[in-house]
């Protein structure tokens, strides 16, 4: 099994807050205003949008199989979950990074809370899906409640979800996926889904099943990259499996440290 390594994610990390503030500042500055911020305690109801590149929606299925995976993957006890598809979006990149490091997909979505665009964002969620590479990091970004990510060609080629493999860690059943591009662009995607909902890298873990070591979504591939300081354990205190000559497999659940921080959820855009 082979893994693509994150170009420098310590870095990285850095940089994610540096681009954080100058979206903030773009925003803020700019004829659309500031995109507001709500908060419900506790939220009942998650509401996600996905929308595609005029690119990324010209793979057949794509839209179907992204909303098969998150509505199985985001079904919890503790919020009704009300997903939905956003349509098609020209953007001038395809880069899933860029689109929102560079204040395009923001601004779109603060356009469409304002009126000014055709586009209704959703309170939780709005997440935009191109036809972005998979092979250089970093391949998607999220600020709260604002992801955008590559790899629809990838995405579309993802077996049906019921077809995945379970095993149970921590009291959870993770659904447990090969380390090749399709699962990993699915992963990614849940990645940046988690940051714009609030969660950090710390949220995920590595454990054991059988001979290989599973990521869960937040850790992801940081998990085996030896540039990337994540500790031993996570935010909750799980340790850390070592991952030293085992396999490297992917989970498409998010750790249980990860779901007490979905529990505790209460933001949303003001709209």
């Amino acid at each position: 099994m082979s893994t693509e390594r994150p170009a420098d994610p310590s870095t990285w990390s850095v940089r994610r807050r540096l681009v954080l503030g100058g979206i903030g500042s773009l925003l803020s500055l700019g004829a659309l205003g500031t995109l507001g911020y709500a908060t419900r305690s506790p939220a009942e109801t998650l509401e996600v949008r996905v929308w595609f590149s005029e690119r990324a929606a010209r793979y057949d299925g794509v839209d179907d199989r992204v909303l098969e995976y998150l509505d199985a993957l985001l079904d919890y006890d503790y919020w009704r979950l009300e997903l939905s598809r956003g349509g098609v979006v020209r953007t001038s990149t395809e880069d899933g990074a860029r689109v929102t490091t560079g204040g395009e997909w923001p601004a779109a979505v603060a356009a469409g809370a304002l009126g000014a665009r055709d586009l209704e964002p959703a309170a939780d969620v709005n997440l935009l899906v191109t036809d972005g590479q998979l092979t250089t990091a970093p391949t998607g970004f999220a600020i709260p409640h604002v992801a955008s990510v590559g790899g629809a060609q990838y995405l579309a080629a993802l077996p049906p979800f019921d077809d995945l493999e379970t095993t149970r860690d921590d009291g959870s059943i993770h659904r447990i996926v090969e380390n090749e591009r399709p699962t990993r662009a699915i992963q990614i995607l849940l990645h940046e889904l988690g940051h714009a909902l609030g969660l950090e890298h710390d949220h995920g873990v590595a454990f054991r099943d059988g001979d290989a070591v599973v990521a869960t979504p937040m850790l992801s591939s940081y998990a085996w990259d030896p540039d990337y300081d994540t500790g031993d354990r996570s935010r909750c205190g799980a340790v850390y499996a070592r991952t030293e000559g085992r396999d490297q497999v992917l989970s498409l659940t998010f750790s249980a440290c990860a779901q007490r921080e979905f529990e505790e959820y209460s933001g949303g855009l003001a709209l």
